[in-house]
């Protein structure tokens, strides 16, 4: 057992129940076994993975002071580390689907396991992280199985989902599982004022946005090209009422990507109808006054132009068919046509 003498540096904000557990696994020296991050997109799984690996692999560890260190040799391996990049570290082994397939394969998983199965480059953990797991196809999943059934002690799985409802039970029933909660807007805000040094009109509107979503209020502040297409999403929403049925139907063409995987497409169309059903939300806080909840705060003159098309009648009626068209995408129903059918509804 490690002494508690320990800084944890934890790049994670929010959710401090699952961090708390885990430095109670890490001081314990019994941090082994399979762990399921399940929660929606851009909540930061991914990154609390790497950082919970680079803690169980730094070299000082076992000493006191600040974990990870950053500065040791394990650590300094850790810079080049990212869900892009499976390699950067020994000890370490991320795989996700690639691009433009199906799912994650047998193929994928047997080498997976075959290099947590040799022994520690560093004599500490093998870490295993595997990337949107829902993806896990029957055969890939069986195989996993086998190794969750005989854990090693030295050997950590983590299986990053935002769809639990999809991975096997059997494989749910050998996981510690941690769900992943929204945090409030004030905490977003606070995390990018004082960590990143946001402007704090800024900061406001991507707390706003971002809708409890730490990472998502990252990525919109980090990546131009994405809040570039999110603002994209929210405008051809607002714009679709102006327009001919014709119109609206040729105006979903630029939502889709060139990918030929049903799969994407349909996490794509699911992304855009969540952007959408929020800024139907933000029209129903507005019908009650309640602008101090509004997400989409930036584009407050847009909500209130396209808000007089609907009456709040018509707003839940909307959503409804909304409803329908989340079920249809679980259904695996073609993404187009679900679009399309709601833009006919509109």
């Amino acid at each position: 057992m490690l002494g508690n003498n320990r800084n944890f540096k934890w790049s994670f904000v929010g959710n401090p129940q699952i961090t708390d557990y885990l430095e109670k696994k890490i001081k314990s020296g019994n941090a082994g076994g399979s762990y399921i991050f399940n929660g929606p997109d851009n909540f930061g799984k991914t990154g609390l993975a790497l950082n919970f690996a680079q803690i169980l692999l730094c070299d000082n560890l076992n000493k006191e002071g600040n974990i990870p260190c950053g500065v040791c040799h394990s650590c300094r391996q850790f810079l080049h580390q990212n869900e892009e990049n499976d390699a950067a570290h020994g000890d370490l082994h991320l795989i996700k689907k690639e691009k433009d397939k199906r799912d994650i394969n047998i193929k994928q998983i047997r080498e997976f396991i075959k290099i947590l199965s040799m022994s520690s480059f560093l004599g500490k953990y093998k870490i295993g992280i595997i990337k949107h797991a829902e993806f896990l196809n029957k055969e890939a999943a069986n195989a996993l199985l086998k190794t969750l059934e005989e854990p090693r002690k030295d050997v950590v799985i983590i299986l990053i989902t935002n769809d639990f409802e999809h991975l096997p039970r059997t494989i749910a029933s050998r996981s510690q599982i941690f769900n992943f909660y929204p945090l409030k807007a004030d905490d977003i805000y606070d995390y990018l004022v004082y960590n990143y040094k946001v402007p704090r009109s800024k900061a406001k509107h991507l707390a706003r946005l971002s809708l409890g979503r730490p990472a998502l209020a990252l990525k919109f502040l980090e990546d131009e090209d994405f809040f570039e297409k999110y603002k994209k999403h929210v405008l051809l929403f607002l714009d679709l009422k102006k327009n001919s049925l014709e119109k609206r139907i040729s105006m979903l063409d630029d939502l889709f990507s060139i990918s030929k995987n049903e799969k994407v497409k349909i996490r794509e169309v699911f992304r855009v109808l969540e952007v959408w059903q929020g800024i139907m939300r933000d029209w129903i806080f507005m019908e009650f006054s309640h602008f101090n909840l509004i997400q989409h705060e930036i584009f407050l003159e847009k909500l209130e132009e396209a808000k007089k098309f609907y009456s709040l009648e018509e707003i839940l009626k909307l959503a409804s068919f909304f409803k329908e068209a989340f079920e249809n995408l679980k259904a695996n129903v073609n993404p187009k046509l679900v679009l399309e059918e709601l833009v006919i509804k509109i």
